[in-house]
């Protein structure tokens, strides 16, 4: 599992939390250790790669059509 996929599965679980509780609660349940200033990048990445998926599939759907 990357760590992207950690923190997904993580903000999945928390929600809306501090970067610092996200970070602890990845360390605690997978040994991970990903320091709170790079959590806003990991969300970014994470909103991006959804944005994508959800234009490979209305392309896909487009394509069907």
């Amino acid at each position: 599992m990357t760590r992207t996929e950690i923190v997904r599965q993580a903000l999945m679980e928390l929600g809306d939390t501090p970067a610092n509780e996200i970070c602890s609660f990845i360390q605690k349940n997978h040994g991970v250790t990903i320091d709170p200033k790079f959590m806003p990048l990991f969300k970014a990445t994470i909103q991006d790669l959804e944005k994508m998926n959800r234009f490979r599939q209305a392309a896909r759907t487009e394509e069907a059509a």
